[in-house]
């Protein structure tokens, strides 16, 4: 039986592998922080989407400080709040595109900044369906109307390893 062959190719398989692994690879494109401020972002837009108040609090420092337009809010309570009184809370839906996001890590505090559409469902006729969840079964090509376009920036820190916005400023239109 001739061995050779089985061999030589073990030892250029181990040469093509050592050889990749030389080849500088990117940065992971979602490091942990990243993930982490991702889900933050997520998370606000689900609260506001679904009128969850619950989550939309757990999402803000004590502290935590809020600018929008003549609007300055202190404190996770208040701007908890100050969303849930806010026009389209849970009645819109909210939405981010990756491309629109931005977060410069350093240790346990981030910039970020993104960029959002919100938008209102018309669940084909029935004034009670607002959100895509409450559309009826069976509605087809539900109108969709985008009825802002916004973008937030600030700073984000990680409290008991989960982020939260400490400063967060928001105006309409994009960045």
């Amino acid at each position: 039986m001739n061995t050779t062959l089985p061999l030589c190719a073990v030892i250029a398989g181990c040469c093509l592998l050592s050889s990749l692994a030389a080849i500088p690879v990117a940065d992971d494109p979602a490091p942990p922080a990243a993930v982490g401020l991702m889900q933050l972002r997520e998370d606000f837009h689900a609260a506001s989407s679904s009128g969850d108040y619950e989550l939309m609090l757990s999402l803000w420092t004590d502290n935590a400080e809020f600018h929008g337009g003549p609007n300055h809010v202190v404190g996770a309570t208040n701007i908890a709040d100050f969303f849930a009184a806010g026009p389209g809370w849970g009645t819109t839906l909210n939405l981010t595109s990756e491309s629109k996001s931005d977060f410069d890590v350093q240790g346990n505090r981030a910039e970020y900044a993104f960029e959002c559409v919100i938008v209102r469902i018309d669940g084909g006729g029935d004034p009670l369906a607002t959100s895509l969840s409450s559309i009826p079964p069976g509605s087809q090509n539900p109108n969709v109307e985008i009825i802002q376009h916004s973008n937030s920036s600030g700073l984000a820190v990680r409290e008991d390893g989960r982020w939260k916005f400490a400063v967060f400023n928001g105006a309409a239109g994009p960045n």
